[in-house]
C-alpha cells in the first residue's frame, strides 16, 4: 500500500507541495483549519525561482495571465520619487509578476485532485512512532498517515508539538496592506515601486484588473497601542507628503479591508526533518517580507522535497536529505532579508541621505550578483 503524506495547512506551502507530490504519485491529504476558501488578504510578488517553481508543476502561465508583470523588477525611490536604486536595462533586470494572493491560491486550488483538501480541520497536536504519525484535531477526532509534512505557518502547533518551541524575532516595524481598487495614475503600472523615507516605507505594486496593492512599514515597538489604533486616515496623514501615486492608492483603498501586523521571523533552525515529520514554508522558515521570498522559498520546499522524495526509497532519509539540503540556502536569505530590513527602515534624515547615496553610486552589476544568489536557483540539485 502507497505512504500516505499528511499535510498541515493549506496555505501557499502546503498547497504547491500536495500539487507536486501528487503529480508525482504519491498518496496526499491536506488539512486546513479555515472554514471556507475565501479571496482574502492582499497581494504577493513571485520572483524568478519561484516562477520556476510554478513552471515546474505547469502553473507558470496561469499566474502569468492572472498576474501582472514588471520587467525591470522593483525601483527602489526617495520620498520625491527620485530612484536611489533599480536595473534600467531590461537584460539586466529579474521580472518579478504580483498576482492577488486569492488570485494564487484558486491557481493553486485548482492543480489539486478533489478531495484533496479537507476544511475545518484544525490540528492542535501531531505524535509520530515507530509505525506512523497521528494529527489531533480540535473537534476530538483522530487522523493517521505515514508521515506528516508541516506547512501551518509561522506560529505552527505542530512545529511545536515535534521539534519544542522555537523563538521568534521582532523586526522592529510594523506593516499595513491593502488593495486599492485602481491603477495609478499617470504611473507605469508595469514597474513596481518601494518608496523609502524618514517616516517609513511605502510599496506600490500594480496588480490586473486594475487593482494595486500596496504595503506601508513603520518602525515602532512590539504591540504597539498607538499603531494598533491607525486608521487609513492616519496611513494618509502620515505618507499624504511622499510622491505621487502614494496619496491616490492609499485613498483609493476600502478602509474596512485593510490588514495590518507586526513583522516578526523565526530565528533559522538547525534542522527541519525529525522522523516521521518534516516542516516546510513558514513552519520552517518564516522570514521578513524585505526580499519578497517567503512564498517562493515555500514554492522551492515544494519541488526540492518532491525531488529527494522521489530519488531516495527511505522517506524519512528523503525529509533529511532535503533539510540539509535547504538550512544552508534558508539562513542566508533569512538573514539578508532582516538585514535589508534594518537599512531600509532608517529614519534619521541624514542617515538616510547618506544611505541614499551610496546606492546610488553602487554598479549594477552589485545589485545584480545580490540576486542572483537568491533568483538563480537549480531546482533539480537541490535547490543551490
Amino acid at each position: 500500500m502507497a505512504d500516505k503524506f499528511l499535510i498541515i495547512g493549506g496555505g501557499i506551502a502546503g498547497l504547491m507541495t500536495g500539487i507536486a507530490l501528487q503529480q508525482s504519485g504519491f498518496s496526499v491529504e491536506i488539512y486546513e483549519q479555515a472554514e471556507e476558501i475565501k479571496r482574502v488578504g492582499a497581494g504577493i510578488t513571485m520572483a524568478p525561482n519561484g516562477m520556476s517553481a510554478l513552471e515546474i508543476l505547469g502553473l507558470a502561465d496561469q499566474v502569468k495571465a492572472m498576474g501582472n508583470v514588471s520587467s525591470k523588477g522593483i525601483a527602489i525611490v526617495d520620498e520625491a520619487g527620485k530612484a536611489i536604486t533599480k536595473l534600467d536595462d531590461e537584460k539586466s533586470a529579474f521580472s518579478i509578476y504580483a498576482i492577488h494572493r486569492g488570485d494564487l491560491q484558486g491557481i493553486l486550488l485548482h492543480a489539486l485532485k478533489e478531495g484533496t483538501l479537507r476544511l475545518g480541520s484544525r490540528c492542535r497536536d501531531l505524535v509520530q512512532n515507530a509505525s506512523g504519525v497521528a494529527l489531533q484535531m480540535e473537534d476530538g477526532s483522530e487522523v493517521r498517515g505515514d508521515y506528516a509534512i508541516v506547512a501551518d505557518g509561522i506560529h505552527s502547533v505542530a512545529r511545536s508539538r515535534i521539534f519544542g518551541k522555537q523563538p521568534l524575532r521582532y523586526a522592529g516595524y510594523t506593516c499595513w496592506r491593502g488593495v486599492a481598487k485602481t491603477w495609478p495614475k499617470d504611473a507605469d503600472t508595469k514597474l513596481f515601486t518601494e518608496t523609502w523615507g524618514t517616516k517609513g516605507r511605502v510599496g506600490i505594486v500594480p496588480l490586473a484588473n486594475q487593482e494595486t496593492y500596496w504595503f506601508a512599514v513603520v518602525g515602532a515597538s512590539e504591540n504597539s497601542i498607538a499603531h494598533q489604533a491607525y486608521e487609513l486616515s492616519h496611513l494618509v496623514e502620515r505618507f499624504g507628503s511622499y510622491h505621487q501615486p502614494i496619496r491616490d492608492i492609499l485613498e483609493a483603498t476600502n478602509p474596512d479591508k485593510l490588514i495590518r501586523g507586526d513583522i516578526f521571523d523565526l530565528e533559522p533552525m538547525k534542522s527541519f526533518a525529525k522522523g516521521r515529520v518534516v516542516l516546510i514554508g513558514d513552519a520552517a522558515h518564516a522570514m521578513t517580507p524585505n526580499l519578497g521570498q517567503g512564498g517562493c522559498q515555500a514554492m522551492e520546499d515544494a519541488i526540492i522535497l518532491r525531488n529527494y522524495l522521489k530519488k531516495i526509497d527511505n522517506v524519512e532519509l528523503a525529509f533529511e536529505a532535503f533539510s540539509q539540503a535547504r538550512v544552508g540556502r534558508i539562513k542566508k536569505i533569512t538573514e539578508r532579508s532582516r538585514l535589508i530590513g534594518k537599512v531600509a527602515q532608517l529614519e534619521a534624515p541624514f542617515v538616510c541621505k547618506v544611505r541614499n547615496m551610496g546606492m546610488r553610486l553602487a554598479p549594477v552589476s552589485a545589485q545584480r550578483k545580490q540576486l542572483d544568489y537568491i533568483y538563480d536557483v537549480d531546482l533539480d540539485s537541490g535547490g543551490v
